[in-house]
């Protein structure tokens, strides 16, 4: 059937609710006719619902009571636009919504159900555009530069959705047909209707015949964005004669919408005589949050940096490093040469063409086909093959995972070798002048960055410094999965006995199969000695924590000495299991090589993987088999289910000069820049921590000047943290950060230690009233989405609320002030029983020094410098904190607090009772 002519009616409701069955009812209608890809004519119905609209609906919508109080009722326009809809294709931007509540108000005042067909454009755009942010039809609008003059007004959205709905039809017509075929023979798994979309797309693409386009080849039956690798031209940077004094001239800032702050240039032309005439090979930088620093080194890296002599540039997280790659996509376009930058990431990030293409497409899920639509749409479209481009929305399913490259995958067949993204990424790689990573990347690949850099030691860059030591330290760690490995064991001795019988069953006469009998008795000696080995930790956990009565939480970390890890009866046990281990990969290996078995046989390479897998919990194992200073092993155990699950863990708490050591082995100077390096002279502890001699001698601080308008205050009449009741603290976090959004036009970052506390307060705002009126706009970690969709949804807000710990503290950078009020529940101190910090505190009892000043309030203070650094960011700029502990004002350390804090600001103790006028004092000072 042809659905080429067919009439499209694009629908949008305005409801009182999201619920039809709970009693909310319609307030407005907007209905857009599209034919042949052309508005034919707009309709817009107001409705009196009968019941108020809420506030929440009134501030979204600007529709008001007296708007809707003379207009009809449902049951007068139901029956003109029931006839309306007749005979079109219903459209709608999430037609689950739309298409029910409509058809269920039909049926209220006596009218057919709906029954048309439906496409939803939600589904459609994600498949179509699976790189977008978001798919908001708001955000869409300003994406395809749809004017959307009214948003949430039922007849502005259903116009922007009918454009929406002609912008997708003509991306899907002009797609590779190959690509046009596959995602129609994939349709059937898309929701109601939108099987019609992709068929037609497919009969009008069939019936024109465009010609390929110029940038696309197909290769083995799959549509391909060509691709090249850059040649960088340095010359241009010679003759041009560039320095730091035009990238902070006044037309070039203007130029790029860029203000010049403080001690830039300072900044910048250390850094530049650094590279090119210091004879040191370490410089160290402080500069606070707000200060520009990304700028300040980013500059003279380009200038400096070329293919040869490349710059590797890391920050601490994933995400500041794609922001990092925003900023100089930005630069590029402005700068008066070219350069080449390379985001470096792992193997597993990227597409494996042969693996994708040797899906069967007809035995995937629903969820999965969806995934498969957007990726081949994306294929024409990509030149990194980075599959982190997509958007999180198509991460469900685990499709992702099967098609990306595994760490030990070599490299693709010939038909795929000439258009493979990994092979694509190491030549550009190789031809950039700048590296961008982060710190987990970076510690872990130090020779594999060395590799692409050619003959000559990179230079390598360092942001927030101060969190390099502990994702180094991350990076080292041993964790053997003790009760996992179990399992995987135990399931694939049921697959070999299952396998066995089956060949006993179906042989044509009697025939021992003892290399498979063989099999199955080593890996059940192994599974039952790691059932000895739980049992045994199991002892451990009930000595150490049950006879405490600690709190059951759904995963524990406790500390296990390390005396107990040397003793010879744990050895012996670990000892076994390795010599077990050994046996099952020996008669694994004897039966794929017997004349039984077939190499090619499925079966066989299963073997073959679980035996690489087995050898690597082998060598997990055997570096417990030593102790070195300064290591500590914790034990993991948490529940799954009614099940009982035990990890343990081998870290090391103090790698410095390790990490030094790597650094200057691999890179020829490195540059150290964070907010907070010397916050502690008498204790050295970023010297220790970086394996840095001399630190102070070589730093610069440019904190002093930093002129700051932050308020910090904290209540005066409450308890300490230490004489909390811990749910009534939680009560008072939730009232406290209620009270502050509902009277104030803010954005409010609350900072947690725990993301239990986090958890807990999270629930606790959520059974109050405000919440469930939809007043409040609370975003979680971990509850509201992907970490990038908070992030958007934080920073374009007005009035929104983040439960934020762990990487909100140091890790996300919140530009233009995205943040107005910050909450932090207590000083970020880690836990004094954390096996790190038991190990800490034993080794310095033993020197003869205290712990406390050593590392623990260092650490604490670098983290807090950090936290404060969310909020008021700019010179001249307000901010306001409000802390919930008493020991920053009146522990023996506070005055520690206040010197390490930047000039400016002020800390205040206040009663909690006037905390609240005090941020309404704020709003109105900020406001005027």
């Amino acid at each position: 059937m042809s659905y080429e002519n067919e009439i499209y009616a694009v629908v949008d409701l305005e409801t009182t609710g999201s619920s039809y069955r709970k009693g909310n009812k319609i307030f407005q209608i907007g209905i857009t006719m599209v034919q042949n890809d052309q508005i034919i004519q707009d309709y817009n119905f107001t409705i009196n619902p009968g019941q108020a609209i809420p506030p929440m609906i009134k501030d979204l919508t600007g529709i008001k009571n007296k708007d809707v109080k003379n207009a009809p009722y449902f049951e007068d326009v139901a029956p003109y636009v029931h006839n309306l809809l007749e005979n079109c294709i219903f459209v709608a931007h999430n037609i689950a919504f739309d298409y029910h509540f409509l058809s269920e108000s039909f049926v209220s005042v006596g009218l057919p159900a709906l029954n048309q067909k439906g496409i939803d454009t939600v589904e459609l755009t994600k498949i179509l555009f699976p790189t977008l942010s978001s798919y908001r039809l708001s955000d869409l609008s300003k994406f395809f530069g749809i004017e959307h003059v009214n948003v949430h007004d039922a007849a502005g959205d259903a116009r922007a959705t009918a454009e929406l709905f002609i912008e997708l039809k003509n991306k899907a017509v002009h797609l590779p047909l190959v690509t046009l075929e596959k995602l129609a023979s994939l349709s059937p798994h898309t929701q109601k209707d939108n099987q019609i979309f992709f068929e037609t797309c497919l009969e009008i693409a069939l019936k024109n015949k465009q010609a390929l386009s110029e940038e696309i080849i197909i290769l083995n039956g799959i549509a391909l964005k060509k691709k090249d690798t850059l040649i960088e031209q340095t010359a241009h940077r010679m003759k041009k004669n560039l320095n730091v004094d035009y990238f902070l001239s006044p037309a070039f800032l203007k130029q790029i919408a860029y203000k010049k702050r403080m001690n830039q240039q300072k900044m910048m032309n250390q850094i530049d005589t650094f590279f090119h005439q210091s004879s040191s090979d370490i410089l160290t930088i402080e500069a606070p949050a707000g200060f520009g620093k990304t700028y300040a080194y980013l500059i003279p890296a380009i200038l400096t940096g070329n293919p040869d002599k490349k710059i590797v540039i890391s920050t601490s997280t994933l995400l500041l490093q794609e922001q990092l790659q925003e900023q100089i996509n930005q630069l590029r376009h402005e700068l008066p040469f070219s350069f080449n930058v390379t985001s470096l990431k792992s193997k597993v990030h990227f597409i494996h063409l042969e693996r994708f293409a040797e899906i069967d497409l007809d035995k995937l899920l629903s969820i999965e086909s969806l995934v498969m639509m957007s990726v081949f749409v994306w294929l024409t479209e990509t030149t990194t093959g980075d599959l982190s481009e997509l958007s999180s929305s198509h991460k469900a399913g685990g499709l992702l995972e099967q098609i990306v490259y595994q760490r030990e995958d070599g490299l693709l067949s010939s038909k795929w070798l000439t258009e493979d993204f990994l092979q694509h990424y190491y030549r550009n790689a190789e031809q950039a002048s700048i590296l961008i990573t982060n710190h987990a990347f970076l510690t872990h690949h130090f020779e594999d960055i060395y590799k692409l850099c050619g003959e000559e030691k990179p230079f390598l860059i360092v942001d927030e410094a101060h969190r390099l030591p502990t994702i180094y330290q991350e990076s080292k760690k041993v964790s053997f999965a003790l009760t996992s490995i179990k399992r995987k064991i135990q399931k694939f001795l049921s697959d070999v006995r299952g396998y066995r019988e089956h060949l006993e069953n179906k042989a044509t006469q009697p025939f021992p199969h003892y290399e498979l009998i063989n099999l199955e008795f080593s890996l059940s000696q192994l599974a039952a000695s790691l059932t000895v080995l739980e049992n045994h930790l199991s002892e451990i956990i009930f000595e150490n924590e049950f006879k405490k009565s600690a709190k059951k939480k759904n995963e524990q970390k406790i500390a296990i000495d390390n005396d107990l890890i040397v003793r010879p009866g744990f050895q012996r046990k670990l000892k076994q299991i390795t010599r077990q281990i050994d046996e099952v990969i020996l008669t694994g290996v004897r039966y794929n090589e017997s004349e039984s078995s077939s190499d090619q046989s499925e079966f066989n390479q299963r073997i073959t993987k679980f035996n690489r897998t087995i050898d690597q919990t082998k060598t997990k194992l055997e570096s417990f088999s030593h102790t070195e200073e300064f290591d500590f092993y914790s034990l993991i155990y948490y529940y799954q289910a009614v099940h009982m699950f035990y990890e343990i863990e081998k870290s090391k708490w103090n790698m410095g000069a390790e990490l030094q050591k790597n650094i200057q082995s691999f890179f020829d100077k490195t540059i150290y820049i964070s907010a907070s390096l010397l916050l502690e002279d008498e204790s050295n502890y970023m010297k220790r921590k970086l394996g840095i001699e001399g630190l102070k001698t070589s730093s610069c601080s440019y904190n002093e000047q930093q002129n700051r308008q932050l308020q910090i205050i904290v209540p005066s009449d409450i308890q300490s943290v230490a004489e909390f009741d811990y749910h009534e603290w939680i009560h008072m976090t939730a009232t406290l950060i209620i009270t502050i959004m509902m009277k104030n036009q803010n954005k409010v970052l609350v900072l947690f230690n725990s993301n239990q506390a986090l958890e807990d307060v999270y629930n606790k705002i959520k059974e109050t009233e405000e919440y469930k009126q939809d007043e409040l706009d609370v975003l979680a970690q971990g509850y509201t989405g992907s970490r990038k969709r908070v992030h958007r949804r934080f920073s374009e807000a007005s009035k929104v609320v983040l439960l934020g710990s762990g990487m909100y503290w140091e890790g996300i950078d919140f530009p233009d002030q995205a943040v107005d009020v910050l909450l932090m529940v207590r000083l970020p101190f880690d836990s004094p029983d954390s096996p790190e910090n038991r190990a800490i505190s034993q080794y310095y009892h033993q020197v003869g020094e205290n712990s406390f000043q050593q590392e623990m309030l260092p650490k604490m203070m670098s983290r807090l410098v950090q936290g404060v650094g969310r909020v008021s960011r700019k010179e001249n700029e307000m901010g306001l904190l409000v802390c919930l502990d008493t020991r920053m004002l009146h522990s023996s350390y506070a005055h520690k607090i206040k010197q390490v804090l930047p000039t400016g600001i002020t800390i205040t103790g206040l009663p909690l009772h006037l905390i609240e006028q005090e941020v309404e004092k704020f709003n109105k000072n900020r406001m005027d």
